[in-house]
């Protein structure tokens, strides 16, 4: 009579005890893939087992396969990986797409036993998640974004040396779950078993209710969950042969995988179509130049997704300036002073990593009087005059602000750097107007000035204001002459270290291709004189300042 169990191994071994070999069915291996009756004289054991000893516990009739393997390797990894060990090497004996060496019959054309496909994992390990290791209390001290193996569910079994093996997660003999999973990983729950990632227990990803089934991305539209929240870390991770083998990713471009979803078809905004705009964040340019342990003050010039989205932690949330926004949460940073932080608190820390002090950072198409491309010695509130970024600007006379804005204001880098108004998306991936400007800004000399020639700077300060010369006696005369506010105006602001406040306040920093020396004291600078007073030597449209007063 057969004998039907979750667990024939055990059964056989009890038989042996016992002086009998008793034939054994798997109920949950028969009509699965495991099921190799058909090759095996009709015994569904037979093909892996031995009723006859062995010199492996398990009773196990194949040939463990001679192969060295290139296994996982990540920066970002902790744990001590080598060759395949103990019941991995068993799995392996069939799933690395070899003849299972203890098999007479002919299985297959060609004769691999696992032919192509999802199941043929090959002798390249790199593109699956690590096996063979220890996972032990000191690796979790190492990264503390693993969970203690204490914790770990009754159904995620190290082996007896205490290493994570395939027989951790997959369970040969049944397959109720799918994969021969030892427990369902809808909604990941299988990966955050062993995984605790920063932010991702209040994660748009954890619980977006998003479908999937839009996506060109297949894994997403054919997987086994409808919606992203269900899909949760599969919607960007792949555990066996994965697109791109460091982090496991759908595809090998790491944009890619977010392009499954953030081209239009399961996120609501069309990030893609952003990336392609005139003046953009070029991420498709950089090809997995991001590391998650580059160092910001030294890393090559590069900007990807994950320079400034953390997946794991991506919420939406607003916040007030100069606070992350929830879309930024769990990045790295650049301190105000020039320090790195593990996580950014404040916005401009995230853009000071490439556009502060790192020696890549690009510079200003403007010439200037005095020349500055670190944004972090720009807007430092001890700058001689800053737009008020990192903290309220210098000047307690500023009467052309709009409604709502105020001298203790504090902005966004991303309220004048984004995508143009009237977009369906938000912050700096893409722009119709450069540099990467929410609203046109034209640095052209001869600009007649209309609304649109200046609505980047009057989405803060009033037309009306500026035109009726409130700050400045002569606005609307430089204005009407087809002089551009950046002819004298530098956006960001300038530096302490540089230039002085006797002519350098009111962000007055002369553009050299349009301003150029007093031909009679050789002078150009901008002496102040106090609030809304002023004196100025130099050339400028034909016109001679030697100490015009204003």
């Amino acid at each position: 009579m057969p004998i039907h169990c979750k667990r024939p191994v055990k059964l056989l071994a009890l038989g042996l005890l016992c002086g009998i070999v008793p034939k054994v069915i798997a109920v949950t291996v028969t009509g699965s893939p495991h099921d190799l009756s058909a090759s095996a004289g009709g015994d569904a054991c037979a093909f892996c087992h031995t009723p006859h000893v062995t010199s492996r516990s398990v009773l196990w009739d194949q040939t463990l396969s001679p192969t060295v393997y290139k296994i996982y390797a990540s920066s970002s990894l902790d744990a001590v990986v080598g060759q395949p060990t103990g019941s991995s090497k068993m799995c392996l004996s069939c799933h690395d797409g070899t003849v299972a060496s203890g098999f007479t019959g002919t299985l297959r054309p060609g004769g691999a036993f696992v032919g192509p496909g999802e199941a043929n994992l090959g002798t390249d390990l790199s593109d699956d998640h690590p096996i063979s290791f220890a996972y032990t209390d000191a690796l979790v001290a190492k990264d503390p974004q693993l969970r203690p193996a204490s914790t770990l569910p009754e159904t995620l079994k190290l082996d007896g040396d205490n290493e994570l093996q395939c027989t951790t997660c997959h369970d040969a003999h049944d397959n109720q779950f799918g994969d021969f999973l030892t427990m369902s990983n809808q909604r990941s729950r299988m990966c955050v078993s062993c995984h605790t990632m920063q932010g991702w227990s209040v994660s748009s990803h954890r619980h977006d209710s998003a479908s999937v089934m839009g996506s060109h991305n297949r894994l997403l539209a054919d997987g086994p969950h409808q919606t992203v929240g269900d899909l949760a870390c599969m919607a960007c991770h792949k555990v066996h042969s994965a697109g791109g083998p460091e982090r496991l990713l759908h595809f090998e471009q790491s944009e890619e995988t977010c392009f499954s979803c953030h081209d239009g078809t399961v996120g609501t905004s069309d990030i893609k179509a952003e990336l392609i705009k005139p003046s953009r964040h070029d991420v498709v340019a950089f090809r997995n130049n991001h590391d998650l342990r580059e160092s910001p003050l030294a890393m090559s010039r590069h900007v990807e997704c994950s320079d400034c989205h953390n997946p794991h932690a991506v919420q939406k949330q607003d916040a007030q300036a100069p606070l992350i926004q929830g879309a930024m949460r769990h990045v790295t940073g650049i301190t105000s002073s020039g320090g790195v932080t593990p996580q950014a608190r404040f916005e401009y820390e995230v853009c000071f990593k490439c556009h502060a002090d790192n020696p890549s950072r690009i510079g200003s198409d403007i010439t200037r009087v005095v020349t500055q491309t670190n944004t972090r010695l720009e807007f430092d509130p001890s700058a001689h005059s800053f737009h008020p970024v990192v903290g309220p600007g210098v000047s307690k006379n500023v009467p052309s602000l709009r409604a709502g804005l105020s001298v203790a204001s504090v902005i966004y880098c991303t309220d004048c750097h984004s995508s143009e108004e009237g977009s369906a998306t938000r912050g700096p991936h893409g722009s119709i107007y450069r540099p990467l400007l929410k609203h046109h800004y034209e640095t052209s000399d001869f600009t007649s000035e209309s609304e649109f020639a200046y609505a980047l700077c009057y989405s803060c300060h009033s037309r009306n204001s500026i035109l009726s010369d409130e700050s400045f006696p002569t606005h609307r005369l430089h204005l009407d002459q087809r002089i551009p506010c950046s002819a004298c105006h530098d956006a960001h602001g300038i530096s302490s270290a540089q230039g002085s406040r006797n002519n350098h306040t009111h962000l007055i920093n002369f553009d050299t291709s349009i301003v150029s020396r007093d031909p009679g004291t050789d002078r150009l600078e901008f002496v102040d004189m106090g609030v809304f007073q002023g004196m100025c030597y130099m050339s400028c449209h034909g016109t001679q300042h030697s100490g015009q007063v204003y």
